[in-house]
């Protein structure tokens, strides 16, 4: 079982901290027009609450495949804001909402595979690796390949599809993206440190180069077109 860390000042001012970035983001994220302010905080609260739990399993992962653990960490928000137990309308499970096809190609055999949230981010990790190589390492890219799946990019001559489910997942993405690493939540290694002015140009910019993903150090098909709704 992953269980949460014991509350302290320093952890209290970080999960305040996360609050106030989430709530920023949710502002801006599709919400039920009757939800009020306080609903809204409370739901930024719960899901920084739920994140940090799986922080240190996103670290690890995004360090054994050379991912940028930022991108996890987007997917994982934009997908499920970290609620394993969730079925999409169209059948794709767990925090990292794997159809069983493709949960398949990724080592996620069963039913108790997809929901387990460990399991789930390691075979995001695999994929998202597999996503950088084939398009440079572009965020925009691999987060156009995980919500359309690789050959919509492909067929869109290395573009972001012409869906508007897909578009908005980037945008949204790269958003989150960019302000996540800004604030260096997942308080990243040295070797994984995402470089601070091409973040501020991924949040500001729309030129593809500003978008890949650079470490510090040299590390080492199917199609999927879901993600969860609210």
């Amino acid at each position: 079982m992953w269980a949460l860390p014991l509350p302290s000042t320093i952890f209290m001012r970080f999960l305040l901290l996360l609050t106030l970035v989430l709530f920023a983001l949710l502002n801006g994220a599709n919400s039920v027009a009757a939800q009020n302010r306080a609903d809204r905080i409370s739901d930024a609260s719960a899901t920084v609450t739920r994140a940090i739990a799986y922080h240190p399993a996103i670290k690890t992962a995004a360090a054994r495949y050379s991912v940028d653990p930022h991108v996890l960490w987007t997917i994982a928000y934009l997908e499920t804001r970290f609620r394993p137990q969730l079925v999409s309308h169209k059948g794709a499970r767990g925090l990292m909402q794997f159809i069983p096809a493709t949960g398949r190609r990724y080592g996620l055999l069963t039913r108790s595979d997809l929901h387990d949230p460990l399991r789930s981010i390691d075979a995001a990790a695999r994929y998202v690796r597999d996503l950088n190589m084939m398009f440079d390492g572009r965020v925009d890219l691999v987060l156009a390949g995980y919500n359309a799946g690789e050959n919509a990019v492909i067929n869109s001559g290395y573009k972001v599809p012409p869906y508007r489910e897909t578009r908005s997942y980037v945008a949204r993405g790269v958003s989150v993206f960019g302000r996540i690493a800004q604030s260096n939540i997942l308080s990243l290694e040295p070797g994984l440190q995402v470089q601070t002015s091409l973040v501020q140009q991924a949040a500001s910019s729309t030129n593809p180069s500003a978008l890949r993903y650079q470490p510090a150090t040299s590390g080492a098909q199917s199609t999927r077109s879901i993600y969860f709704r609210q």
